[in-house]
């Protein structure tokens, strides 16, 4: 969460909005649980850029292009203000709201069979994120 590693931290944290939206609602698509997640668990003020989010996963992914969105770091004063065309989004506190984003999914997934059930689902399936391990074993003739 550095100016030298802020690209990578930003799709990091995109990333783990992918990982928990998909636990978290596995029978819908990319976009719509990306979208849902963010909704339901992230801070109002980024609630309201749901799109612009979905946007910026998208280019940030396929492009490395922030798109809406003008990156960086140790700026808090700034976040989510406009800056000519774009928002500024602050990486510590993008960080931040998906901490908390997190942290609220896994109390729901503590308590809640249909999170269970979700996350079982999820994991399960063969792009679902399950660590895999393998047995390698050294043949000696």
């Amino acid at each position: 969460l550095d100016e030298s590693g802020a690209f990578l931290a930003f799709l990091s944290v995109l990333t783990a909005v992918e990982a928990l939206a998909g636990v978290w609602n596995p029978s819908a698509g990319s976009g719509e649980r990306f979208k849902g997640f963010v909704a339901t668990f992230f801070p109002l003020a980024l609630r309201e850029r749901v799109d612009d989010l979905w946007h910026f996963r998208n280019l940030m992914v396929h492009a490395f292009n922030p798109g809406p969105f003008a990156l960086v770091c140790n700026q808090s004063r700034l976040h989510l203000t406009p800056h000519g065309e774009v928002t500024v989004l602050n990486a510590q506190d993008f960080y931040a709201a998906l901490v908390l984003a997190s942290q609220e999914y896994f109390r729901c997934l503590a308590r809640d069979e249909t999170f269970q059930n979700n996350f079982t689902r999820r994991i399960a399936q063969a792009d679902g994120g399950a660590p895999e391990s393998f047995v390698a074993m050294r043949v000696v003739p």
